[in-house]
């Protein structure tokens, strides 16, 4: 009896069901779908997927649904995950890395003054530098004020290099209207006599708090240079909504077309442009995991600044854009003789025989600008270039570190060009990421013996370290400081981080080298890293910095689809090639935004 009921129960809901569907049917859903439910939305297969999870795993194919990875092993195992609605990718042979991260660098990148502004960026001679000045204000006429970025104290020579280019140069082209123009590194203002009349700048001018009015030393009359907050004596560029959207727009594109799926926006001499990046993302077009920054001001109260920090982290705070950072300022650069070092700059870097740079907090308002950051559960980011600096700055951290709630916090220094060897395990012990940039890791061209060796000495050959860091085992994330590099081509960094020679020659204009030993552009061979190292600098370390491991940085199931895929196979290359790798897709969330076989395949990498 009971039997025959349960058979009798069971055809009763198959004709219920076959009804249902035959009903529905008419309207568009169809049950022989069913099959296809948990298949994949896209399929990569037949490739080397570099995973970079804790084993360094390589795997064949990668499956993706709803934007997260469903699988991740052999090319015939994933054939289960193909269904009729499957997007099919065979990468023949084709490497795939986890989305890259950078995580120091300045939106919108060059991007602005590619747009509207003098672009300087790249160009490595006088001649060049004067002409596309030249070039740019005979074609621009009607504007009131010029601006631009991104020259180099290196395309000079002489006191030039030290001091910064005269203003003469700029009257002699523009005599009426100010002119403007930031370094590649944004540490430093060229202006001229205009500009300087304009905004009241003249030789009884004070220098500003960490600061510096370069003068003429025979007058005493403003040479026509500004330094780190001097630079806030003129105005900076204002750009409206519209056009800062558009320029994340080509940034965004433009950091797709290299492989990167998120960023740390990192604010300076400018603040992240926290509403174009909204608006982006409310127009359903921001593709990019966003974590950003506040610079905070060791001249105004801190309470104010919190309390606007803590609005930001408020206002700003959607599933792809947070703000996480305060960002710090410890000293300034060698080019501008403005790191703070230990021992004194050589004769050469033109400021006397004592001069160590400046260290531009006050200590023990630093101690507590740290303990309130790490306390308020943000984290420290600090731009130190100086061994004194760096050494000063650990102190802070000690103390925050043991004055702030205990917390994860992973604070971070980044640039590190000079480090005294015993301070590298304080990094480790003060549980301090190494934030540095490898793409400057070498005798960088028309640079190093221009400004590095003549204004560090011997010091130079030991600068930027990076394998004693990963040695101590600290953490090593890898980044552009883009603006300041162009392009942020991550290839050229991993290239250089293990090489710690020549990364690109074409860029540098001169003769490539035959092998990664050559003596010519080669610096420090000792602090080489690994391949392995250098591709966790780029993903998962860079997700650990952005507390996004458990979403992204490895590829595994669960996490998010942020992919690239190469067209060469990192482990099977000569080092030294590894900068004419190009990327052929960039996936983010499983969708593709980037595609090179839909450009000319010679704008598959390019500069912006």
């Amino acid at each position: 009896m009971r039997f025959r009921f349960v058979k009798g129960y069971f055809a009763f809901l198959v004709a219920i069901f076959l009804a249902i569907g035959v009903l529905f049917s008419g309207y568009g859903i169809s049950y022989a779908a069913d099959e296809n439910l948990a298949k994949a939305d896209m399929v990569l297969t037949n490739g080397v997927v570099y995973t970079v999870d804790e084993n360094d795993t390589i795997a064949e194919a990668v499956a993706i649904k709803d934007g997260k990875i469903v699988f991740v092993g052999s090319s015939n195992d994933v054939k289960a995950y193909i269904g009729t609605g499957t997007e099919v990718i065979d990468l023949e042979g084709k490497m795939v890395l986890p989305g890259l991260m950078d995580t120091h660098l300045h939106s919108p990148g060059t991007a602005l003054t590619e747009l509207y502004n003098i672009n300087l960026y790249g160009v490595l001679t006088e001649d060049e530098t004067m002409k596309v000045i030249e070039q740019f204000i005979e074609e621009h006429p009607d504007l009131d004020m010029y601006y631009g970025s991104g020259f180099s104290v290196a395309a000079f020579s002489g006191e030039e290099v030290s001091i910064g280019p005269r203003k003469e140069r700029l009257d002699a082209i523009c005599p009426d209207k100010p002119v403007i123009i930031t370094s590649y590194d944004g540490h430093i203002t060229w202006v001229n006599s205009k500009a300087l009349e304009e905004f009241g700048i003249d030789k009884n001018t004070p220098n500003p708090p960490g600061g510096v009015i370069e003068r003429d030393p025979e007058t005493g009359e403003p040479w026509g240079v500004l330094k780190e907050s001097a630079e806030q004596l003129v105005p900076a560029q204002e750009f409206t909504l519209e056009q800062q959207v558009e320029a994340l727009k080509l940034f965004q594109d433009n950091l797709h077309r290299l492989g990167y799926t998120g960023i740390l926006s990192i604010s300076g001499g400018s603040p992240v442009p926290f509403d174009a990046f909204k608006a982006l993302e409310e127009q359903g077009e921001l593709k990019l995991r966003v974590r950003s920054s506040m610079t905070m001001d060791p001249e105004l109260e801190l309470a104010p600044q919190f309390e606007q920090l803590k609005k930001l982290r408020d206002t700003y705070n959607s599933d792809l854009m947070k703000v996480t950072t305060a960002k710090y300022f410890a000293d300034g650069v060698i080019e501008g003789v403005t790191g703070y070092l230990l021992e004194p700059y050589e004769a050469e870097a033109g400021k006397g025989d004592d001069y160590r740079g400046e260290f531009l907090w006050d200590m023990d308002k630093l101690k507590e600008a740290f303990r309130i950051t790490n306390s308020e559960g943000f984290q420290i980011h600090v731009h130190s270039i100086g061994d004194a600096s760096t050494r000063n700055v650990l102190d802070a951290l000690e103390y925050a570190k043991a004055h702030a709630p205990e917390g994860d916090y992973r604070n971070t220094i980044t640039h590190l060009q000079l480090v005294a060897p015993e301070d590298i395990p304080r990094f480790k012990e003060l549980d301090v990421v190494a934030s540095t940039q490898p793409y400057w890791h070498l005798k960088e061209p028309e640079w190093w013996e221009i400004v590095d060796y003549p204004f560090l000495g011997e010091r130079a050959e030991y600068e930027y370290p990076l394998q004693s860091f990963i040695k101590e085992g600290v953490i090593v994330a890898s980044s552009s400081d883009h603006p300041v590099t162009t392009p942020p081509n991550p290839f050229w960094a991993i290239e250089a981080g293990v090489t710690r020679n020549l990364n690109n020659a074409e860029y540098y204009g001169v003769e490539d080298i035959q092998h990664m030993d050559d003596p010519k552009w080669l610096l420090n061979k000792e602090e080489r890293a690994s391949l392995k190292d250098m591709i966790r600098s780029f993903t998962s370390n860079g997700a650990y910095v952005t507390f996004q491991e458990n979403e992204i940085g490895t590829i595994e199931a669960g996490k998010y689809a942020d992919l690239v895929v190469l067209d060469q196979n990192l482990f099977e290359i000569d080092p030294i090639q590894i900068d004419s790798v190009n990327v052929l897709k960039t996936i983010f969330n499983g969708e593709i935004v980037y595609d090179a076989s839909l450009e000319n395949s010679d704008e598959s990498v390019v500069s912006d």
